[in-house]
């Protein structure tokens, strides 16, 4: 979703909650659905954390290291939009997502340098970070975590040691999947959320 001036980036995913099926939508995001005194709270999980969202009065809550804008924002939108698509299993980059070229240089220089210029000479940093967060080891590049940013929206960050040769890298991939559940603007917001969580590990 990209905002335009004067607009409430929150304005359209609440409209869209609060027509909503709870249960159904659970059901789509993998999210779970428990009774409150209030209604029903939908609690998603987020990287390490939790987002939950109470209805019928739509009221949401965040676990502090999951309270960002960012995150908030994202979670209602992924709410709204996914169909249930579980994760193929098969890596794609940014480029290949539909409509992804035109942002491919932002997410080179907001996630992908950085994770690069952090991490790319120092590996044991990169794996303390990323398991501080909930991330997966998979084996691509010289290191690589998978982080469930929702359930459905798998992301992962390969990072590439530098050596006398070679200068660091690092890239970020999608599940093929992903398209199905956010589109790739709000996909870069989800990796430069995953990548800032990264940047702040207090390890760093």
């Amino acid at each position: 979703m990209e905002k335009t001036p004067g607009e409430n980036p929150f304005d359209e995913p609440l409209r869209i909650l609060h027509d909503a099926d709870p249960e159904k939508m659970a059901r789509l995001a993998g999210a779970s659905l428990e009774q409150v005194e209030s209604g029903e709270r939908l609690v998603l999980p987020v990287l390490d954390g939790t987002i939950s969202v109470t209805f019928p009065d739509i009221e949401i809550e965040a676990q502090p290291k999951v309270s960002s804008f960012v995150l908030k924002l994202l979670a209602v939108i992924y709410l709204g939009k996914t169909d249930g698509s579980e994760p193929e299993g098969r890596w794609v980059a940014y480029r290949e997502l539909p409509g992804g070229r035109f942002y491919e240089p932002v997410v080179a220089r907001s996630v992908e340098d950085p994770i690069a210029l952090a991490y790319g000479g120092d590996l044991d940093a990169f794996d303390a970070a990323a398991r501080s967060i909930g991330g997966a080891p998979e084996e691509i590049a010289d290191r690589a975590y998978s982080f469930l940013l929702f359930p459905r929206v798998k992301v992962c960050l390969a990072v590439h040691a530098g050596d006398e040769e070679f200068d660091a890298g690092a890239r970020v991939l999608f599940d093929a999947a992903c398209s199905h559940h956010l589109n790739p603007f709000e996909l870069r917001m989800g990796a430069e959320a995953i990548a800032s969580r990264l940047l702040k590990s207090p390890g760093r």
